[in-house]
């Protein structure tokens, strides 16, 4: 990304370096938090952090189609941004996210690498934790996520695999912990209600514990449900501009089928 200097000229030198700074940071939610406290004055750039700060939410959720579309909703764009830096970046997470969902981690490796400078850092931080522990290097994973919540202490997937490091170690009342300030974070986060459960199961705490994976059943579907209507969108957007000759082709196929219907029922 690069330095924001021309991104907006209104507001006093050091209002503007406080939410520049934030811009740098990949924090575009106080982004635009900041800019709208020190006296916003371009709509557009108001409405473009707004966007990102919507993209950087879905990050904490690993929703990438989700943080796709909300880039794309971003109308005009405001110069400033490397939009196409961070359009790219943001693919890469996608790539990487779905490389270690399959354990392939040379390619989650790969693409993370290819990452340039990442205006996404705290999500770079927890998919390289989750790297880290596919690598069988808890230490390093450990690193690597405090640093994503260093970066971005909402980063409520960062915590949650932090205290997954800390129950694995047998520090069950640390991960109980985390998990608990993950649901603080984010009520509906799945994974964290999930290993809160198992974490309970483990103090002999049953009836809470059988509650909290309730709960994670019940998330997980709202969040499989919310992925699939953000993919159909951005599927039907994508397809306006073949869906005519789609429509042609199925015309043709059932003009088609139709004809051998008739042909042959009157032979």
């Amino acid at each position: 990304m690069t330095d924001g200097t021309d991104l907006h000229s209104g507001p006093p030198a050091a209002a503007a370096a406080d939410w520049r700074e934030h811009v740098a940071r990949g924090r575009y939610d106080l982004a635009a938090q900041t800019y709208r406290i020190t006296g916003a004055e371009d709509p557009d750039l108001e409405a473009a952090l707004e966007g990102l700060g919507d993209a950087l939410a879905a990050t904490r959720d690993k929703a990438f189609a989700r943080a796709k579309t909300a880039l794309e909703r971003i109308d005009p764009r405001p110069e400033g941004l490397d939009w196409p830096v961070i359009e790219r970046d943001l693919d890469g997470l996608a790539a990487a996210a779905a490389a270690l969902d399959k354990r392939e981690s040379d390619e989650a490796r790969a693409a993370l690498a290819a990452l340039d400078g990442t205006p996404f850092p705290a999500e770079t931080a927890t998919l390289l934790g989750t790297l880290a522990v596919y690598d069988g290097d808890n230490a390093a994973a450990r690193e690597r996520f405090e640093q994503a919540l260093e970066l971005d202490p909402n980063h409520y997937r960062a915590l949650t695999n932090l205290g997954n490091l800390k129950l694995e170690a047998g520090d069950v009342d640390g991960a109980i912990e985390d998990y608990e300030r993950a649901i603080r974070l984010n009520d509906g986060f799945a994974n964290a209600h999930h290993n809160l459960g198992v974490a309970l199961r483990k103090k002999g705490q049953l009836a809470k514990s059988v509650q909290s994976l309730k709960r994670a059943q019940r998330e997980s579907g709202r969040r499989d449900a919310e992925e699939a209507r953000a993919r159909l969108g951005r599927g039907r957007r994508g397809a306006t501009a073949t869906s005519s000759a789609r429509t042609i082709r199925w015309v043709l196929w059932a003009g088609m089928i139709g004809a051998i219907v008739w042909i042959v029922a009157n032979r």
